[in-house]
């Protein structure tokens, strides 16, 4: 039997919660996490398993939220909550109880307006910053290297193909919250075919110098290329679940700047 390393906390719509609750299973190999399942309405239901690992409370009005995480959290685990969606108000009122707080809703952004006072009160991350590690970490590659750096300045034209418009808007953010003058960056976000497995397909930075090329390639790959340099490096995507995106969460306890300075930032590009 694996040892507890957190309380995961999931709080959303009764269908989120079990989708959540059925990548928590994916994880089991990773090390154990004691659950605590809330679905938000107006009829009551409380229901602990054998293994005493999981307590679900289904029909919970969003008044006694922070009073049900604060019962069942324990000292002696970190408690991650997973927002899936419910009161905002809730939300406001949990948050100093979490550890880590992982937002996981659509639209996003009535919770993103809620950031700058959650970013006092708890560790707030979004679970489309996990899903976009690869993609930003494959910039920073092409970016860093010393030919593409000194004509970093000129570049200053970034174009984004997404099936998810709020998680092109944060990868915009990340990008101009990395340079001197953020506002040099023109942003362009287009709509991306339906049915594309990533948030983003493509993704374009040019200007004056040798433009970058990220994209998605076989569905499970990210070419990374830079314009006249002849190939393209790849990346591999992993397979884009649920569980996988949420395990990069798990173990964090801290503020993380970069996505503070990127959420601020794609709010201030609006939609």
């Amino acid at each position: 039997m694996n040892a507890l390393i957190a309380t995961v906390i999931v709080i959303g719509r009764r269908e989120r919660v079990d989708e959540a609750s059925a990548a928590l299973d994916e994880l089991r190999d990773r090390g154990g996490v004691r659950r605590v399942l809330i679905s938000e309405g107006t009829k009551t239901q409380a229901s602990p398993d054998e293994q005493d690992t999981t307590i679900r409370i289904d029909g919970l009005s969003p008044r006694f939220v922070d009073n049900a995480v604060a019962w069942l959290r324990l000292s002696s685990l970190p408690a991650v909550v997973w927002w899936r969606g419910g009161s905002a108000d809730a939300l406001d009122r949990l948050a100093h109880l979490a550890d880590r707080l992982v937002l996981d809703t659509d639209p996003a952004d009535e919770m993103w307006s809620r950031a700058p006072k959650l970013f006092e009160q708890t560790a707030l991350t979004d679970l489309r910053w996990a899903a976009l590690t690869r993609w930003r970490a494959a910039l920073a590659h092409l970016v860093d290297l010393p030919y593409v750096r000194d004509g970093l300045a000129s570049l200053r034209r970034l174009e984004i193909d997404a099936v998810d418009r709020a998680s092109a808007r944060l990868f915009g953010g990340w990008l101009r919250s990395c340079c001197q003058n953020s506002g040099a960056i023109d942003v362009r976000i287009a709509d991306a075919p339906a049915g594309a497995r990533t948030p983003l397909t493509r993704v374009r930075l040019s200007g004056g110098g040798p433009g970058l090329t990220l994209e998605v390639q076989d569905r499970t790959c990210l070419a990374a290329a830079i314009d006249g340099a002849g190939g393209a490096r790849m990346v591999p995507l992993g397979d884009g679940s649920l569980a996988s995106r949420f395990v990069e969460e798990i173990g964090v306890r801290t503020r993380d700047a970069a996505f503070e300075r990127a959420l601020v930032a794609a709010m201030e590009m609006g939609t």
